[in-house]
């Protein structure tokens, strides 16, 4: 007879999420949904299952015939006995065999399909969903927290159906065998359930908290990943360190508090199967003394009682299992119920003229409700045009490029392409007809073609629409120089090429979606003056017959704007050509100037 126990698993990463979902009020139903997909395999596995089920509850009844007859039969008797045995546990063998596959293989197929509704439903969340969570700690969702499901969801589940058919039928069989001796069962199994059913309540409770403390750790560790330059730079070793030292701390305090609830748990339970077993051999012996109960029917007996407080303890495991994968689970399920739907879904493929119109435009951020990023902003620009924005650090300019790409709405106005407003368009309508280059490039680790075939969705782009691409951006010559050519592998986040490299990578994927806005987001500001001459010769290419937004500081990058906004505490204080607003000596786009003026002049 085993002790019945929660299990000891420690809860998996994961963090903050959404509000609760759709199914977060029926925790139980929402993860057993997942199942309907994979019936045909989990009812042959439940097939062989019951096959092992009904060799497991013949066995003590075989073996008490056995040692009761033993001697009684003829003289072949036990070698048949025998031979019917083995063939009886061959079979036993094969169905366990069957159906430990079929449990396991689904449960992986199961913990798939759920890690591929994770990520779309992740991929599918607004800009400021990221601003609020750490990527560490999403892609520790990804990974640990869908992982609880493996267990519970399939072979855990199996194992507990398993105990159920095992426990009812042993203890038909006690009660058969001797209803006198079924009686410390009684007391016994429904108080370890009991206890069973209480852990596993305190068990789910904790998750959380164990959850967020190893969220916690991944959070720390993908931070100082992301920027181990900076951490060598500055000599932060150590700090990095301590950092990840109390992170793990406060993990293995939440974890240990959990252990000791387990330990508990597991030392009442083990007395109270032991209790069970002594008195039950104590009451049997004396039932034996009276004639009541044979030597085999006592040694039956017992193994169906450690069946049944076995198959209590399963039950009671799989119950405490079940409820830390809620636990551990809730937010992942929150997630996959609050993706937004259409977000990146594919419009009509209309095309834009270019025409954008800023019309009382009022904006702030999400994370910062009480300071607005934009107020009352308006301007409008033709199809076409060139357009600088210019302004200190924070007065809106790649705002207003994040409200263009639809990473958020305007809290009051409205912004207009070709005149109609945003939300009168399909949101990936307007994002085909626009393609951005930033000071920092965002590269994938994979192929240099790959990340300008990027540009376009979809569809399977041609090498040569690649080539060609690259030839405008003045890039076809460096890539051709490299070994592997378009299949060098640039490295996270484009490491293995230099800044001016990647910004005409970007422009090559720019010029390959063919954008009839192109947002340019400081494209040129860290270069060198080599570098900039080759880039924004690319952009210039990039440029022609586009409606093009310019965010820059530099006086070089700004001239060549037809006009140009300032921006002053995301409000538009000055808007004119680069000649007319530097006759107004007193303006703000003056004084920002100046000092480059003097070094220009400096330089001639």
């Amino acid at each position: 007879m085993s002790a019945a126990k929660p299990a000891a698993k420690p809860a998996a990463a994961p963090g903050a999420g959404p509000g609760p979902g759709p199914g977060a009020g029926r925790p139980h139903l929402q993860r057993l949904r997942l199942l309907r997909a994979f019936a045909p395999r989990l009812l042959a596995g439940l097939f062989f299952m019951g096959l092992t089920v009904a060799v497991e509850l013949l066995y003590p009844k075989a073996l008490s015939h056995f040692i009761d007859n033993i001697g009684g039969g003829g003289g072949d008797w036990a070698g048949r006995f025998g031979l019917l045995m083995l063939a009886v546990l061959t079979l036993q063998a094969l169905a366990t065999t069957l159906r430990y596959y079929l449990f396991e293989s689904t449960g992986l197929m199961i913990v798939t399909r759920i890690r591929r509704l994770l990520y779309g439903a992740l991929i599918r969340q607004p800009i400021a969903f990221y601003d609020k969570h750490n990527v560490g700690e999403l892609t520790g969702r990804l990974a640990a927290d869908v992982e609880v499901l493996h267990d519970t969801l399939t072979m855990g589940l199996a194992i507990s159906l398993r105990s159920l058919c095992v426990l009812l039928g042993a203890a038909a069989m006690l009660l058969s065998i001797s209803p006198q001796l079924s009686v410390v069962l009684l007391v016994c199994v429904p108080l370890s359930l009991y206890l069973g059913k209480r852990a596993g309540g305190l068990l789910r409770g904790r998750a959380r908290e164990i959850q967020q403390r190893q969220a916690d750790c991944g959070k720390v560790a993908h931070e100082h990943f992301t920027n181990i330059r900076l951490v060598h730079a500055f000599g932060q070793h150590a700090g990095a360190r301590q950092r990840y030292h109390a992170a793990t701390a406060a993990a293995l305090d939440a974890a240990l508090g959990n252990v000791r609830l387990l330990a508990g748990f597991r030392g009442v339970s083990s007395l109270l199967t032991y209790l069970a077993l002594l008195l039950t051999l104590w009451l049997g012996a004396g039932l034996i003394a009276g004639g009541r109960l044979t030597v085999g029917q006592l040694v039956s007996f017992v193994l169906y009682a450690g069946m049944v407080s076995a198959s209590a303890g399963a039950l009671s495991d799989y119950w405490g299992d079940w409820m830390r994968s809620i636990g551990a689970t809730e937010r992942v399920f929150e997630i996959i119920d609050s993706a937004p739907e259409g977000e990146g879904a594919a419009g009509a493929g209309r095309r834009l003229q270019g025409r954008i119109a800023f019309d009382g435009v009022s904006f702030a951020y999400p994370e910062r409700p009480g300071r607005a990023a934009l107020d009352d902003v308006s301007f409008a620009i033709a199809a076409g045009e060139k357009v600088a924005l210019v302004g200190a650090s924070g007065a809106g300019k790649s705002t207003i490029a994040s409200l263009l790409l639809g990473f958020y709405r305007p809290d009051a106005g409205a912004i207009r392409f070709d005149g109609q407003t945003a939300d009168a368009l399909a949101l990936a309508d307007i994002r085909a007809n626009i393609a951005i280059v930033e000071q920092e490039p965002s590269l994938f680790s994979g192929s240099i073609g790959e990340n300008i075939a990027f540009a376009v969705a979809g569809r399977a782009v041609a090498p040569a629409e690649v080539e060609a691409a690259a030839r405008l951006a003045n890039a076809h010559d460096f890539i051709a120089a490299f070994p592997q050519g378009y299949d060098t592998i640039v490295g996270d986040r484009g490491v293995q090429l230099s800044g001016g490299q990647k910004q005409r990578v970007a422009i090559a994927r720019a010029l390959l979606r063919d954008p009839r806005i192109l947002i340019l987001d400081e494209a040129t500001s860290a270069l060198d003056s080599a570098s900039e001459l080759l880039v924004q010769t690319a952009l210039e290419q990039l440029m022609r017959g586009r409606t093009t937004i310019i965010i820059a500081h530099r006086y070089s990058t700004i001239v060549k704007a037809d006009r140009v906004l300032v921006l002053r505490q995301g409000a538009v204080a000055q808007q004119g050509t680069h000649a007319e607003l530097l006759r107004q000596r007193d303006g703000l786009y003056f004084q920002l100037m100046e000092n480059q003026l003097a070094m220009y002049r400096d330089s001639a």
